[in-house]
């Protein structure tokens, strides 16, 4: 695999996610604490407006005048629990994408794993279940083997028996052959349970690999856009000037945004590179 941009000494990329992460991350915890205060005193404010308004009497239509007065203040804790609220969600929500590109490299080292698992278990139960069919062929020819002696036993035996006037002895060949049978048969029995239980797992894989496939390959656009990221840090600066000299002379252009055209054969090698990163079934 040529995509681990993680071992290369230049991480200016992750580093900045990491930067700016960390500092959300901060920020979050401060606010997240502030918040924790807001709600305690936004609970003290309420009991204290309860008592205040109880304190006028249940058969009052009236609300005390101090009651009336601590009005805002209630008012005022709850926007402000709101508001910190507010600023954790929004907090929260600009470190998701960033957590995303942070945990990128882990979810495709374990999209690789589970995937080549996956696989590994695929071709496991194929050749188990082959190995049965042959165990299963095998016996079945047996047992006809064993019938056919045992009808020609039989027929021997039942000659013997009329032809006799004594005490009839079966066979002990006719014997020893019904005992492999039924051997042979328990046996089939076994093996054809067998090789159930496993085509039956083997069905559940091919869906199973498919969504692994799906989840290795997101993954592995994720770490390549990481990949891109770290190589473009060190032009970033001159790529941003073409940008804003772009948006001087187009007012529809986004100046945080710039396409650059990609050679048709690169891409053709690039399509041909991940195919083969991807591992056979």
């Amino acid at each position: 695999m040529k995509l681990n941009p993680f071992n290369k000494k230049s991480v200016g990329y992750l580093d900045k996610i990491k930067a700016d992460h960390d500092q959300l991350s901060r920020q979050l915890a401060a606010v997240k604490k502030e918040l924790i205060e807001a709600e305690e005193q936004h609970a003290r404010e309420r009991e204290k407006q309860t008592r205040l308004r109880d304190a006028g009497g249940s058969m009052s239509m009236n609300v005390p005048p101090a009651a009336s007065a601590h009005w805002p203040v209630l008012t005022a804790a709850h926007q402000r629990v709101d508001h910190l609220k507010s600023q954790v969600s929004n907090l929260e929500g600009q470190m998701r994408p960033l957590q995303r590109v942070l945990d990128a490299p882990e979810a495709f080292v374990q999209a690789r794993k589970t995937l080549d698992e996956l696989i590994a278990q695929s071709k496991a139960s194929t050749a188990n279940v082959e190995t049965t069919d042959s165990q299963i062929a095998k016996l079945n020819k047996r047992i006809a083997d064993l019938e056919a002696r045992i009808a020609a036993e039989t027929k021997s035996a039942s000659q013997t028996l009329l032809e006799g006037e004594g005490e009839f002895v079966v066979p002990e060949s006719l014997t020893k052959l019904e005992m492999e049978l039924r051997i042979a048969r328990s046996s089939l029995a076994d093996l054809q349970g067998k090789r159930d239980t496993a085509s039956s797992k083997l069905g559940d894989l091919p869906a199973a690999i498919r969504e692994a496939e799906r989840t290795f390959i997101h993954c592995r656009a994720d770490v390549a856009e990481i990949e891109l990221y770290e190589q473009l840090m060190p032009v970033m600066s001159a790529v941003a000037r073409a940008s804003a000299a772009r948006r001087e002379t187009s007012y529809r252009h986004d100046e945080s945004r710039f396409e650059i055209e990609i050679p048709r054969e690169l891409v053709e090698i690039a399509q041909a590179a991940l195919a083969e990163e991807v591992p056979a079934t």
